[in-house]
């Protein structure tokens, strides 16, 4: 598969060049980018790398070098602009501007010859609708009597990162509880070796302790986060949750 990065290039107070690999709120686009790749059953080159670059007064001999220094055979798309400026903008602002100059690059190398300009609108359009969160399932189970089902969710924003916890009532299909059960910070998130599931979150997993009640067993710390589902006469739901040493 091939691979895709977004730099930052800006010569310091030396006139050296500082390289920034690294922008938290771009891990939310590459996730979304592959998630796209693999849906649509796209690969691409394999072995291959496709380099976009934010730079600010890099002359073409300083080009020339980064290509030389980071690898010929990698492909690099060149995007002039302020960093600071560009880095200043709030998240969704910064997030359109990345993913414009990610399909530009895309299109100015051989990435092209597998994506068609109306497949990168697609993903385009994908990514807006979406509002560039990227949903992954952790896990689900359904309760003993096969009457009520759980799933937990992670959701990323450019922001955080939310674990939501979703229950269904099977016969009525019905949802009977979505809510947000913890808020973690970005950090947590890193690249697993499979290509679909780039959340790592194996530390969160669910239990049904009876028919009524479903735990979400958080391994790291040793707790779980019990929620009871309770269904009333009128055919409606209470729901109550409680957080328990193990």
């Amino acid at each position: 598969m091939g691979e895709i990065e977004v730099l930052y290039i800006k010569k310091n107070d030396g006139k050296e060049l500082d390289i920034d690999y690294f922008d938290i709120r771009n891990e939310l686009l590459m996730y979304m980018f592959q998630g796209f790749l693999n849906q649509s059953r796209k690969k691409l080159p394999k072995y291959s790398s496709l380099y976009i670059i934010f730079y600010e007064n890099l002359t073409e001999e300083e080009k020339k070098r980064i290509r030389i220094e980071n690898g010929e055979t990698r492909e690099y798309y060149f995007k002039e602009t302020n960093i600071n400026e560009l880095k200043s903008k709030n998240d969704l602002d910064f997030l359109i501007e990345t993913l414009k100059t990610l399909q530009e690059g895309v299109i100015d190398s051989k990435f092209n010859e597998f994506l068609s300009d109306d497949e990168l609108k697609s993903f385009e359009a994908y990514v807006l609708e979406k509002n560039f969160i990227y949903v992954q399932n952790i896990d689900k189970r359904s309760n003993k009597t096969k009457t009520t089902k759980a799933a937990l969710k992670a959701e990323l924003t450019s922001v955080n990162l939310n674990l939501i916890l979703e229950i269904m009532d099977l016969r009525s299909r019905a949802i009977v509880y979505n809510k947000c059960v913890f808020e973690l910070p970005p950090s947590i998130v890193s690249p697993s070796k499979s290509r679909l599931n780039p959340i790592s979150l194996y530390g969160y997993e669910l239990y049904w302790e009876n028919d009524n009640t479903i735990d979400i067993i958080i391994n790291t710390a040793g707790d779980r986060l019990r929620t009871k589902i309770y269904r009333k006469s009128d055919g409606s739901f209470l729901s109550k949750q409680q957080r328990i040493k193990m």
